[in-house]
């Protein structure tokens, strides 16, 4: 199991979006499932930031966006998430040269934000 940043129990927080997720409300509980994932991700959590990289890949509760996908499994899988890194092959598969590299400054942005204040 992951060790939550800093102390934090994300456990049940994470299990809360992952209920959301599983809604069939429509794009009410997309919606709501991406803020609880955003929020999670700002806090280091890799699953999150898996998770909500799936989701701007798929357009699941945020406008679709490669970019931001990139970016957030970028730094889950850089915390060594084996599902963030086969999926941030498949969305670069769908990404141009341009994007990609795009993508890499946003994920380093990401990174020195949300996951290296809570490195230990």
């Amino acid at each position: 199991m992951e060790k939550p940043a800093k102390g934090k129990g994300f456990d049940r927080p994470f299990e809360l979006g992952q209920i959301f997720e599983q809604c069939n409300d429509g794009a009410w509980s997309q919606k709501l499932t991406a803020k609880w994932y955003l929020q999670l991700a700002r806090q280091g959590y890799r699953r999150a930031q898996h998770r909500l990289g799936c989701m701007y890949a798929e357009g699941f509760g945020v406008e679709q966006n490669y970019v931001k996908a990139y970016a957030w499994c970028k730094i889950s899988a850089s915390q060594n998430s084996p599902r963030a890194l086969i999926q941030l092959e498949e969305i670069e598969s769908k990404m141009t040269a341009e994007q990609i590299q795009h993508a890499r400054k946003l994920s380093k942005q990401y990174y020195d934000t949300y996951v290296a204040p809570f490195a230990s």
